[in-house]
């Protein structure tokens, strides 16, 4: 093989390897762009994203049946303005923690048509 031959084929192994490096560095690039933001990149909420907690005060319970009576603040995740209203729990056995008057935060989530209280904490 002649020294221009051999020159030649260099000259196109180091092109295309240079062609190849720049099409991974602009994938690389498009893809920072589109890729969702890490935990280390934003804190985490006191509670989970999903978890939006709405407040509001006990005003009757029914232990029986796992039911709260609640006068709360909107339900910004269903659309709810403020209103007092009867909630079924999702744990029945947890309505025994409560009484009339306790501030509570809870997220309710509507279940088939039932809005069912999927967690319930004491307001501090």
């Amino acid at each position: 093989m002649s020294t221009f031959s051999t020159l030649r084929h260099l000259g196109c192994a180091a092109g295309l390897l240079l062609s190849l490096a720049t099409a991974q560095a602009q994938a690389q690039d498009h893809a920072s762009h589109h890729a969702p933001a890490t935990a280390a990149a934003s804190p985490a909420p006191a509670a989970a994203p999903d978890l939006a907690l709405t407040e509001g005060v006990i005003t009757r319970v029914d232990a029986r049946s796992g039911k709260l009576t609640i006068r709360h603040g909107a339900i910004t995740h269903l659309d709810m303005p403020p209103m007092t209203m009867v909630f079924g729990l999702q744990d029945a056995q947890q309505a025994a923690q409560f009484k009339p008057g306790d501030p509570v935060r809870f997220r309710v989530e509507d279940q088939a048509g039932a809005l069912v209280i999927t967690h319930i904490q004491p307001a501090s």
